[in-house]
């Protein structure tokens, strides 16, 4: 239950509870925003409700970072912390530890509302918003790629662990500078070549690191797994973090190659002048594409079955974490429906359809919940 605090306002009470696990919540707003603009059957209306949706998502992203911000400058009364984690807990608004694996979430959903901007400003803005968004990917770029390298170093200097939480949580500080490469597959094709190429690179580069680590946590993971089992009912949905990197890989592969296509000039490569470069990528990434896709359904199996097992034994009830089903659960739909438009197959176009329908449906189940549970059991619950 929500502690008592009746020095404290209605709305000071709730800058107080934000945390950084909140901005999952933006996070899965900004990703629903983004799906329903790119699913492959658009019907009239469509477009206004994923508009609506991005900009809900805006209003609750500059919250949570407003609070935060106003908690660092005006603390609300609770005693001091001492000891090392006083500033963090002042200044970062941590409450233990484990909440440093969290902190790249903020970044995730800023990079979620990049996307929605590149996909309902663009047509309505002037050429103003292409180098805006162009010198937001390089700070994006340069801002995830320092917090990794600063979380990769102050988590084992702290000798900071997940503890219960499943193992896949490692992968989210690497987790920001990833979708540089989805970011740039997004916004190079409203690129001049000039600006178009270096983004590629960058985002090819940041690719490369998230997903290399992302198989290294993922084997951690799966020696977890066979050691000690599958993780607690309340963190199994952390479980659906790992669907996220393979499903974002091929979002990111499979939009720079395409933009690759229109950017690269035949023969980028002076070394293989027999063949266009571009179109050697794009070959080469709707074929590893695929084979992620799989990697991703087999994660994907594991953790909805350990999910509906801990639901039908009544061992798990509705907690914030279930957020962390959502964006990854998006991810793994967008990658499907842009195989199926590489891959030109109607069938798997129509499946991705289907799949939205129920993701969108998935994520007014856990707004309703989380309406509920903030109505019973407070903001800090």
């Amino acid at each position: 239950m929500e502690r008592e605090e009746p020095h404290l306002s209605p709305l000071r009470r709730l800058s107080s509870a934000v945390r950084w696990s909140w901005y999952a919540i933006s996070l899965s707003w900004g990703g629903i925003a983004v799906l329903l603009h790119q699913t492959p059957h658009q019907f009239r209306g469509l477009s206004t409700l994923g508009t609506i949706v991005f900009l809900a998502n805006l209003v609750l992203y500059v919250f949570i970072t407003g609070a935060f911000i106003f908690e660092a400058i005006r603390p609300s009364g609770h005693p001091k912390p001492s000891g090392a984690w006083s500033v963090r807990r002042r200044v970062l608004h941590l409450q233990q530890p484990t909440e440093l694996y969290f902190l790249p979430i903020a970044l995730l959903a800023f990079a979620a509302i990049v996307f929605g901007v590149s996909y309902y400003g663009t047509p309505h803005c002037g050429p103003w918003l292409g180098r805006t968004l162009h010198v937001v990917f390089w700070v994006y770029t340069g801002v995830s790629l320092a917090l990794c390298g600063l979380l990769a170093w102050i988590l084992p200097h702290t000798h900071t662990q997940p503890e219960a939480h499943y193992p896949i949580v490692q992968i989210l500080p690497f987790f920001p500078p990833m979708l540089s490469g989805t970011m740039a597959g997004i916004l190079a094709p409203n690129q001049p070549s000039a600006r178009a190429l270096p983004m590629l690179v960058g985002g090819t580069t940041m690719q490369g690191l998230g997903i290399l680590m992302f198989f290294v946590v993922l084997t951690q993971t799966a020696h977890s797994l066979t050691r000690s089992g599958l993780p607690a009912p309340h963190f199994r949905p952390e479980m659906f973090i790992a669907v996220g990197p393979p499903c974002f890989t091929i979002l990111a592969w499979c939009g720079m190659a395409q933009a690759a296509v229109e950017t690269l000039p035949p023969h980028f490569l002076s070394q293989a002048s027999h063949v266009p470069t571009a179109e050697v990528l794009y070959v080469l990434a709707v074929a590893a594409g695929v084979s992620l896709w799989a990697l991703a359904l087999v994660l994907c199996a594991l953790a909805g079955a350990s999910l509906a097992e801990a639901l039908v034994r009544g061992t798990i009830r509705y907690e914030l974490n279930w957020w962390c089903m959502v964006f990854p659960l998006t991810g793994f739909v967008l990658a499907t429906c842009t195989l199926g438009q590489a891959l030109e197959a109607p069938a798997v176009l129509w499946v991705g359809s289907a799949m939205t329908i129920a993701q969108v449906a998935l994520w007014l189940v856990i707004c309703g919940c989380q309406v509920v549970v903030w109505v019973r059991r407070g903001w800090s619950s």
